[in-house]
């Protein structure tokens, strides 16, 4: 079932606005085989668990209500299959929930389950790691707006450096490739246009009040554009000013981020029971572990035809199965009783 849910979600992503699943006939396949194939999974468990008043029904467990789910959305879309999607409709709708098909691999994957499970299960950790880097996004950011309020913004003329000098227009040239090879007369200008001055702020990011500086810091945490931050700070501040990005992101990303990977792995370790082990027990289940993987050094040889007994023995412990051989001698004795 999870081949066939990855092809089902493989065929989804051939879909677009000019072609849908019912213009295709291939797509209309996928579809035909996912709901039959997942027919066949439902019933099966609900045979085998039951659906609403055994202890395991498929109710009872949110991974079976998510797989019904999924399954009465495919055969009504398949059963409907609308030729016109309007915007903001119930079709449109539709086809959007078919986008959950994928989370049943999280469910069909037991390995993938359990990240699932344990990123839940540490939301509480999670959720105050989250309050940490708000406080310190926060704290930055009221710091960032006692440096550089009103301080990143500059005019769009570069001869300009005062906000009471940008007014007016001035002549802006046009870039030309140098493919077209345009040669100027002595007496000609640049191509060019007239633009009003404008004193703004850099298009992407200020720091004028907290609620743009922690839009600011939030793209510099995700290690995004953060070289820009910097720069435009450098470039209009001061180059010393360039330690505030700077600080802000070893202390929010090399300390901040990698707390949600620490929180992760204690779950993992709790629930493993690792975590409550001493240093000795803990040794002894990695050397448990060594000694899985552990491989002979040698392995003997197979022993010459020039000895008698030997190459016989090998051939009933080896080749032969040791069992089955037991077995044909037990049999006619049993047999005879």
């Amino acid at each position: 079932m999870i081949v066939v849910t990855i092809c089902s979600c493989i065929s989804m992503m051939f879909e677009s606005p000019f072609r849908r699943v019912m213009h295709t006939p291939t797509l209309q396949i996928a579809e035909y085989v996912f709901v039959i194939f997942m027919s066949i999974e439902l019933n099966l468990k609900i045979m085998a668990d039951g659906l609403f008043f055994t202890p395991t029904a498929v109710i009872r467990d949110f991974g079976g209500v998510m797989d019904i789910f999924i399954y009465l959305v495919s055969l009504i879309f398949l059963c409907w299959m609308p030729y016109n999607v309007p915007a903001k409709s119930g079709t449109q709708l539709l086809m959007v929930l078919r986008c959950l098909r994928p989370l049943r691999i999280f469910k069909l994957v037991p390995q993938m389950r359990k990240v699932v499970r344990e990123l839940f299960s540490g939301f509480k950790e999670i959720f105050l790691v989250s309050i940490l880097l708000l406080t310190l996004m926060l704290v930055f950011a009221s710091f960032g707006v006692q440096l550089f309020a009103g301080k990143l913004a500059k005019c769009n003329d570069p001869t300009i450096d005062t906000r009471e000098k940008c007014h007016g227009i001035f002549r802006i040239n046009v870039s030309v490739s140098k493919n077209l090879n345009l040669k100027l007369k002595p007496d000609e200008k640049k191509p060019g246009f007239w633009v009003p001055r404008v004193w703004a702020n850099p298009r992407n990011f200020n720091f004028d009040n907290v609620g743009n500086a922690m839009l600011a810091l939030f793209e510099v945490l995700s290690l995004k554009g953060w070289v820009e931050v910097r720069d435009v700070i450098i470039h209009r501040v001061g180059p010393i000013h360039g330690i505030y990005i700077h600080v802000f992101v070893f202390l929010g990303c090399m300390i901040g981020l990698t707390l949600f990977v620490g929180v992760v792995i204690a779950n993992f370790n709790e629930n493993k029971g690792t975590a409550l082990l001493t240093v000795d027990q803990r040794r002894w289940e990695d050397l448990k572990s060594r000694l899985k993987i552990a491989q002979p050094l040698h392995l003997p040889p197979r022993p010459g035809i020039k000895e008698i007994s030997h190459p016989m023995l090998f051939f009933f412990f080896l080749v032969f199965p040791f069992v089955w051989f037991v077995l044909i001698l037990v049999q006619p004795t049993s047999n005879m009783c």
